[in-house]
């Protein structure tokens, strides 16, 4: 009987100990599917943004912006232009403008006349902008939707082509000087590549050839 008992004591305490050990294995494998179920949240919530890193990265290195000066078509000699660009932002003015025949210099047109302009340009962004990029895609025409005529400053002796780097707020003045047909009228202009690229705004000087005489 004794026997008995004590086997019935010794079963019992076994499985006693063998539903604690079963109770502390389930606890373990619930803390560890907790902890890879977080872990997986954690690395889900990464990778969604590196993935919107990655989009505004591509965006950028894309060229990408949103426009946010509107153009400017009826300006004149005198008048200042915005002009915002993938290269930054700037303010032009066309200070003058000057029909100087069809010789300068020694050299002769290679169209009817020549031009001159007085150009200043003021930075108004924050980082340096090259006067040369700028002046790249500025051009003079006789015919508003035609293609321009570019800057040919380096052919002339006593013409120093406008170059040079702008710092944040800095300004400088140069000259431009071109050849053009002659006309009542000529337009001092972005190239159109610019504009339909969807990279600049557009903006135009009017120059009327009695007040360029």
């Amino acid at each position: 009987m004794k026997n008995t008992i004590m086997i019935t004591i010794v079963f019992t305490f076994s499985m006693l100990l063998a539903a604690c050990s079963n109770a502390g294995t389930d606890s373990a494998l619930e803390e560890s599917s907790l902890d890879n179920t977080e872990q997986q949240e954690d690395d889900t919530a990464d990778a969604v943004s590196d993935k919107g890193d990655e989009t505004t990265e591509e965006e950028e290195s894309s060229g990408v912006f949103e426009l946010k000066v509107d153009d400017q078509l009826d300006l004149e000699i005198g008048d200042t232009g915005t002009i915002e660009t993938t290269l930054g932002t700037y303010e032009m003015t066309l200070n003058s403008a000057k029909l100087l025949g069809a010789e300068f210099d020694g050299e002769e047109t290679l169209l009817d006349e020549l031009i001159l302009l007085e150009i200043t340009i003021k930075n108004l962004s924050e980082n340096e902008i090259n006067i040369e990029e700028i002046m790249e895609s500025m051009g003079v025409s006789s015919d508003l939707d035609g293609s321009n005529s570019y800057d040919g400053a380096e052919d002339f002796d006593s013409i120093e082509k406008f170059v040079g780097i702008l710092g944040a707020g800095e300004e400088k003045s140069g000259q431009f000087i071109t050849d053009v047909y002659t006309a009542e009228e000529y337009y001092f202009k972005k190239d159109t590549g610019n504009i339909t690229g969807g990279s600049s705004n557009q903006v135009i000087w009017t120059i009327k050839a009695d007040d360029a005489r």
